[in-house]
């Protein structure tokens, strides 16, 4: 099972489609996204969704910008996909749980 935040940055890296690195993971997040999340907490969990699996993480090319270092890139792995595919079955069945609910009285 996935976390809110697992599950967002999870969709956040399948959508930059191999160009997704930590800055711009979490500028594209909170773009997307009300709540605020600090950029720790997003380098964070990257490394979690790579050890566990869910994503994979690549070098790019050494860059002068950059003092001759590489970004870290990362691109959503199969088994991310899997795990994006039955959060959404769990969230789908939850919500048409309440089909048959009568909306809240103010």
């Amino acid at each position: 099972m996935l976390t809110k935040l697992e599950d967002q940055i999870l969709l956040t890296v399948w959508k930059l489609r191999g160009k997704a690195y930590g800055v711009n993971v979490f500028q594209e997040l909170t773009k997307i996204v009300d709540s605020k999340v600090a950029v720790g907490v997003v380098y964070f969990t990257l490394d979690r969704l790579t050890k566990r699996g869910l994503l994979q993480s690549y070098k790019g090319e050494p860059t002068a910008v950059r003092g001759g270092m590489r970004k870290k890139y990362y691109k959503i792995a199969k088994e991310g996909i899997t795990a994006l595919a039955e959060s959404k079955k769990v969230h789908d069945r939850l919500w048409e749980s309440f089909s048959n609910l009568a909306p809240a009285k103010s």
